[in-house]
C-alpha cells in the first residue's frame, strides 16, 4: 500500500473523535503487545492462551469498528433499505420479505439480509448505532470464520500464521467498506460469513459437516447473489483433493445433484419474485472488463488507497505505480508457490480459483449497478494473505527470518487497521460521505443525488431540484434521482415536471426504479390533479394505475392506501374503508391510516338511518 497524502482530504477532528482515535490506537497497540508476548514466550504456544487469543483478537476487531462507527448516521442506501423497512409484527411480514425484491427494481433477492434489518427495526427503530454495532460484530465473526478455515489441515498453516492472515483480512480497508455503510456493508459481510462457514464445513470429514455446508450455502444464497459460486468452490476443492470426505462416484453425483437442486430452487424463487429475468449478459459489449475487475481486486487487495474511493470508475482507481507494485508482489508469490511443496501448490490453485470465482458475479459479465467497488472484491481478497502465509511458512526455515517476517506482518496489519479506522470518518453522515465521493470522482451522479436528498430534508427545494438535475445530466438513467425528483416536484406543485419524470420511469421500467411505487406515486399526483381540475380523464388514469399496481403486487400497502384516498374523493366510502383495512392488515403500525379509517367508520355510522 502506498500512502498518498495528496489524496487524503482534510479531516476536522473534534474532541470526541480524538478520543475515538486514541481508543483505536490503544486497541491496536494492545493487540500488537499480546502478539509479541505470545510470539516470544514459547511456553504459551500450547494450551488455553492459544485458544483464547483468536477470540480476543475478534473482540478487538469488533471494538475497533464499533468505536469508529458508533456515532455515524445512516447514509445513502441506508435511507431506502433500512429507514423504509417495516418491522416484523407477524408472520405475514416475514413472508412478505421473502416475496419481494431487496431494493427498488434492481435484480437483488436478499430476504435473509432484509430480515436482519426488519428484526432490528423491531428492537431499536431507526437508531443507527445498533445497526453499526451489528456490522462490527459481524466483522469479528468473519475473522473467526477465516481463522477456522485457514486452520484446516489441507492448508498447512500453523495457528500464528492463520491468526495473522485472518486479522490482516478482517482489518483490510476493503472489509471496512463492508462494515461502515449499514445497508450495503451488511449485504456483503453477512453472506461472506456464511460462504466462509460453508467452505469450512465442506472441507470437513463428517456427514454432519456436509449438511452444515448445505445449510450455510442456502443461507448465503438468501443473503446475496454472490453465493451462486459456492458449488464451483466445492467442486474445485474436490478436484484438488482438498476435501476430506469419500470420493466415490455415487457420492459425488448425489452431492452435486443436491447442490444443483438448491440452485434451481433459488432461481425459481427469483423468477417468482421478479416475474421475468432481470439478469442481462453484457460481456459482449465490453469483453476486457472482467480482466479489469480482477486487476482491480488485486490492486485493492495488495495496495489499497488510504482515502476512500467509493465505487470508482476505471480511470479513478487505475494507478500505474500501484499496478506495478501489485504485479511485483504477485510475481513474488507465484515464484514462491512454484518453489514450494506440492501441498502449497494445490492450495495456491484453490485460492486462485477462490479469487476469481468470488469476483465473477460482479466482473461485468452481467449488467450491474456499479462498475467497481471494494466490497465486490472484499471476500476474494482473502486469497492473498492465505497464499502469502502458506508460501512463507513453507519457504522460510530460519527461525530468525520467520520471526522478522511475523513482526513485519503484524506491523503491516496494524497499519491497515489504522487506515480502516480513519475511513470511518467518511461514513459519519451524508455530507461527509458525498463530499469524499465527489472529491475522488467528480463525474459520479450519486453524490449529487445524496446532496439533493440532504437539501430536500432541509426544505431547500431549489437546491434539491438543481442537484437532482445535475445527477440526471451525468447519468440520465439514474432512476433513483428521477423518482426522488418526481416526488419533490409533486410536493412543490410542479405538475408538468413531475408528470414528465413519472412517465419516463414507467416507460423505462428496466432502469432500476420500482414500477409499483412509481405507479402509486404517480396515481396520487393524478388523483389530486383530477380532484382540483374536475378532470375525469385524470381520475380514470389514476384509478387504472392503482389497479395495475395492486395486480402486480397485492401486498404493497401504499397502493391500497392511495386507492382508499381515491375512493374517498371519487368512489364510495365503503370501498375506501375496505382499502384502508387492507393497508392496515399489511402494515399494522400505520397511525395515519388508522385515524382515517376510524373517522370514515364514524362518519358512515352517523350517516346510517
Amino acid at each position: 500500500m502506498i500512502i498518498q497524502m495528496r489524496s487524503w482530504p482534510q479531516i476536522k477532528i473534534k474532541y470526541t473523535q480524538m478520543r475515538q482515535i486514541q481508543c483505536a490506537f490503544y486497541l491496536c497497540a494492545s493487540d500488537f503487545y499480546l502478539w509479541l508476548i505470545f510470539f516470544y514466550n514459547p511456553p504459551m504456544q500450547t494450551g488455553r492462551p492459544r485458544r483464547i487469543l483468536p477470540l480476543l483478537t475478534a473482540a478487538l476487531i469488533t471494538s475497533l469498528y464499533a468505536t469508529a462507527s458508533w456515532s455515524n448516521q445512516f447514509i445513502y442506501d441506508d435511507h431506502e433499505v433500512i429507514e423504509k423497512q417495516f418491522p416484523i409484527r407477524h408472520l405475514n411480514d416475514l413472508f412478505r420479505i421473502f416475496r419481494e425484491p431487496h431494493y427498488l427494481n434492481f435484480p437483488y433477492y436478499r430476504p435473509l439480509t432484509r430480515t436482519t434489518f426488519a428484526l432490528q427495526m423491531n428492537l431499536w427503530g431507526q437508531n443507527p448505532g445498533p445497526y453499526h454495532l451489528f456490522n462490527a460484530i459481524l466483522a469479528g465473526a468473519v475473522m473467526l470464520a477465516v481463522y477456522a478455515l485457514l486452520r484446516r489441515s489441507m492448508f498447512n498453516l500453523n495457528w500464528l500464521a492463520a491468526l495473522i492472515a485472518s486479522t490482516w483480512f478482517a482489518v483490510h480497508p476493503a472489509i471496512s467498506e463492508c462494515v461502515y455503510p449499514a445497508a450495503s456493508g451488511r449485504e456483503t459481510l453477512l453472506p461472506a460469513l456464511f460462504i466462509l462457514l460453508a467452505t469450512w464445513a465442506y472441507l470437513g470429514k463428517s456427514c454432519r459437516s456436509f449438511w452444515l455446508a448445505i445449510v450455510m450455502d442456502i443461507a448465503a444464497l438468501l443473503c446475496k447473489e454472490q453465493a451462486v459460486v459456492l458449488p464451483a468452490i466445492f467442486l474445485l476443492a474436490d478436484l484438488l483433493g482438498l476435501s476430506q470426505r469419500r470420493r466415490a462416484a455415487t457420492a459425488y453425483i448425489s452431492r452435486y445433484l443436491l447442490l444443483g437442486l438448491i440452485l434451481a430452487l433459488y432461481f425459481l424463487a427469483r423468477h417468482f419474485v421478479f416475474g421475468q429475468s432481470n439478469l442481462h449478459v453484457t460481456i459482449a459489449q465490453h469483453p476486457l472488463e472482467p480482466l479489469q475487475s480482477l486487476l482491480y481486486g488485486l490492486q485493492a487487495g495488495i495496495a489499497p488507497f488510504m482515502a476512500l474511493r467509493y465505487e470508482p470508475p476505471f480511470k479513478v482507481w487505475f494507478d500505474a505505480p500501484l499496478c506495478i507494485l501489485t504485479g511485483a508482489v504477485v510475481i513474488l508469490i507465484a515464484l514462491g508457490t512454484t518453489l514450494s511443496q506440492k501441498a502449497v501448490r494445490l492450495s495456491a490453485i484453490f485460492w486462485l480459483g477462490w479469487f476469481i470465482l468470488l469476483q465473477l458475479p460482479t466482473a461485468h459479465i452481467l449488467q450491474q449497478e456499479a462498475g467497481y467497488s471494494e466490497r465486490y472484491a472484499a471476500l476474494a481478497i482473502l486469497a492473498l494473505p492465505a497464499l502469502a502465509a502458506a508460501v512463507l511458512i513453507d519457504r522460510i526455515a530460519q527461525q530468525r527470518i520467520r520471526r522478522a517476517a511475523t513482526i513485519f506482518a503484524v506491523v503491516w496489519t496494524i497499519l491497515l487497521a489504522t487506515v480502516s479506522f480513519l475511513r470511518g470518518e467518511y461514513y459519519a453522515n451524508d455530507v461527509s460521505f458525498c463530499t469524499q465521493w465527489l472529491n475522488t470522482n467528480p463525474i459520479a451522479a450519486g453524490p449529487h443525488d445524496g446532496f439533493a436528498r440532504i437539501a430536500q430534508e432541509r426544505h431547500q427545494w431549489p437546491t434539491a431540484i438543481a442537484e437532482y438535475q445535475k445527477a440526471l445530466a451525468i447519468q440520465p438513467n439514474d432512476a433513483t434521482a428521477r423518482n426522488n425528483l418526481a416526488n419533490l416536484l409533486t410536493d412543490t406543485g410542479d405538475y408538468v415536471g413531475a408528470t414528465q419524470q413519472y412517465e419516463w420511469l414507467l416507460t423505462n421500467n428496466s432502469s432500476g426504479s420500482d414500477p409499483v411505487a412509481t405507479m402509486t406515486n404517480y396515481a396520487q399526483l393524478l388523483g389530486q390533479e383530477a380532484y382540483d381540475r374536475k378532470d375525469p380523464k385524470l381520475r380514470d388514469r389514476a384509478h387504472e394505475l392503482l389497479e395495475q399496481a395492486i395486480t402486480i403486487r397485492p401486498d404493497y400497502a401504499q397502493s391500497h392506501y392511495i386507492l382508499g384516498e381515491w375512493n374517498v374523493a371519487f368512489g364510495s366510502r365503503q370501498a375506501a374503508i375496505r382499502q384502508f383495512k387492507i393497508a392496515l392488515n399489511l402494515r399494522p403500525d400505520w397511525p395515519e391510516v388508522q385515524q382515517k379509517l376510524t373517522n370514515l367508520q364514524a362518519t358512515s355510522q352517523n350517516s346510517t338511518p
